[in-house]
Order: C-alpha cells, then structure tokens, then sequence
C-alpha cells in the first residue's frame, strides 16, 4: 500500500513538473518597481517584458488567449524576462501609457532592469513570428536609440529608412526624419519604392511634407505606377471621410473645417482616379456634410448615386448615410429624399423586367 502511495505522489510530482514546463509566459502580479527590482536581482539578472493592453482591444485578447500560453512562449520569455502585464487605461497601466508613450495595442515594451526602454514590438503575430521579432527587438543596433544616434551622426537614407520604420510601427511620426533626409537623398534614393511607400503611408494630408512629395507625384508615380500611387493617397483620407460622411467624426476624434475637406477633394480629383471606382463618391458626399447642405447631396444623388449598381455594396453604405440624415431633415428635404427612392425603385423595375426579359427568351 505503501509502495502505491509513494508511486502515485510521484507520478502527481511528475505531472506537475511537466505542467510547469509545458506552461506558457508567467506573468507575474506586481508593480513596474517590483519588475525592475526583481528584474535588476544580481543573483538572477533578467529583462522587462511589459504587455501593454486594453480590455476593447481583440489582439490583445488573442495574444493573451492563443499565443502566449503556448509551450514555446513560455520556453523562450520565462528564462530572460519578468513578464508583466497592464491595462492602459486602467490603474498604474494609465501612468505606464503616459510614461512610454503608448498609442496603439497591443504594444509590447521591453525594458531593461533599471526600467528604461531599449524597444518594443507592437500588434499581434503567431508566437514564432513574435519570438523571431522581439530577438531582433533586443539587438543593441535594433533599439530606438541606437537607430537615431545612428541617424544624427550620418543623416543619410542608408541611416534614415531604418529609424523612420521604427518610428512608423511604433505609431511615432516619421515625417521630420522622411522630410530631411529627403532634401539631401539623390534621386535614386528618394524615389525608391522603399522610401516612397513609407513616406506617402505616414505623411499626413496636406502638411508640408505631403506639399512636397506631390510636387514630384511624376516621380512618385514612375516608381510606383501611377494606379498605386493615387490608391495609396486616397487611402490616407478614405476611413476620416467615411466617418465625416456619417457625421460621427467627433466620437473617434476626427475633425475637419469645410476648407480642408475641399482641399482633400480638390486633390482626389486631379488624381484623375478610375471614375467607375465607387468610393471616390465619398469625398464629395463628405463635403456636403461638413457644409450642412443637405440639399445639395439630395441633388448629387439623383444625379449620380441613384444610376449606381443595385448589386453593388457600396451603394448601399452610400444609402445608409442618406438614411441617416432623415431625423433632422425638413419636411421638403423629407420629400426629395423619397423622391431619391422612388428613382431607385424605377430603376431596379427596369433592371428587373430587362432580366426577366432575357429569362423568357432563353426559354423559347
């Protein structure tokens, strides 16, 4: 019996060694001094881990749930790291966010033990993927630092594309380093691919900088094809016209004066983009919005919304905004509105009959 006992104690011990080994990242319930203290113990001196999440953020989710329990997470992070975790909005996570600057989540900072950033990786990633880019984080010529007294001794493209990156995917602005080193690149360097797709990704619409690189949108568009190059810059303002359109900027912060919407849809048109490309329909809608002239973008669609696809989803979304201004429109306004539908109706007739036209021709 007793011979039993002491086999299934050790069985018991077993399993939980191989549960411990098999475990994922150990975050560990303290404060930030408590990790640089912990982490700066000369009897086992680690690194910082700090994953820097919110409660709405999905990938942070799914790297807590998915990625970081895993065997080879854990393999990797619990030897070389305190891992610990904190949302940003809450708690010490607010002073933390403030501290590090933190902007988008997930982010992943990693600290050395007396608590000072030596570089973070930011968004989710399978665990091997994130493994592989915390290791190249943790290169002494990979940090933030390094990068930009790599750049101020010697400004130059090889210097600058590394450290604007960095910049960019911590959600910092690369556009002051983007703009020097533009001004002294050769040709070859400032109209690379590499260069440009950074720098029309970043630059914001309508700064000096943006200014300047239309100046050479022929350039631009002979490395980059001029189809690429004119998708690349109506996606800067595509999303903040959306929200304009819709009328619900101010909840996500996006504001814009009627001027500067003119000015981005001055721009959009003189990319001469494919007029079929129903999205382009989105500034002009936009501009209505923000100059509170209902109806005129009642006007502009019986003129050009209504003979739009039935089947194409844009037009609905299109519609939807319609929709959305009926609350506050005037009972004239009201009328032209559903007189808009009425068109559409009319139209979706003849489009039927003609369909079911062909149908019955086929049949004979």
């Amino acid at each position: 019996m007793r011979v039993f006992i002491v086999s299934i104690v050790m069985a018991i011990g077993i399993l939980c060694k191989h549960n411990a080994i098999a475990q994922g990242i150990i975050f560990q319930d303290l404060t930030l001094k408590q990790a640089v203290a912990k982490a700066a113990d000369p009897a086992d001196p680690k690194l910082i881990f700090v994953d820097c999440y919110t409660s709405w953020c999905g990938p942070c989710i799914e790297m807590a749930k998915q990625e970081f329990p895993k065997k080879e997470a854990g393999d990797f992070f619990n030897p070389k790291f305190v891992a610990v975790k904190f949302d940003i909005e809450k708690g010490e996570g607010i002073d933390i966010g403030k501290k590090y600057d933190v902007k988008i989540f997930p982010t992943f900072l990693i600290l050395d033990a007396k608590g000072e950033e030596i570089n973070r990786v930011v968004g989710k990633a399978g665990i091997e993927e994130f493994i592989e880019k915390v290791k190249l984080a943790m290169k002494p010529d990979n940090s933030m630092a390094s990068m930009k007294a790599a750049y101020e001794k010697n400004k130059n493209m090889i210097t600058a594309l590394p450290y604007a990156s960095a910049l960019a995917d911590n959600a910092k602005d690369p556009s002051a380093v983007l703009n020097e080193v533009f001004d002294v690149a050769m040709d070859y360097e400032r109209f690379s691919v590499d260069y440009l797709k950074l720098a029309l990704q970043t630059a914001e619409f309508g700064s000096p900088f943006f200014r300047k690189l239309m100046w050479n949108k022929r350039n631009i568009d002979l490395a980059l094809g001029e189809e690429v190059a004119n998708q690349m810059i109506f996606d800067k303002v595509r999303k903040h016209m959306y929200l304009i359109a819709n009328g619900n900027g101010a909840r996500y912060n996006v504001y814009y004066t009627p001027q500067q919407v003119e000015d981005i849809l001055y721009t959009i048109s003189l990319l001469k983009m494919d007029p079929m490309k129903q999205e382009l329909h989105i500034c002009r809608i936009a501009l209505y919005v923000v100059n509170k002239d209902l109806d005129g973008m009642i006007d502009y669609y019986k003129r050009y919304i209504v003979s739009l696809p039935d089947n194409d989803a844009f037009k609905g979304i299109l519609e939807g905004i319609l929709s959305s201004k009926i609350p506050q429109a005037t009972p004239a306004q009201k009328a032209a509105i559903r007189e808009y539908y009425q068109l559409g109706q009319k139209n979706y007739e003849r489009q039927l009959k003609h369909y079911q036209e062909m149908s019955a021709s086929m049949s004979k």
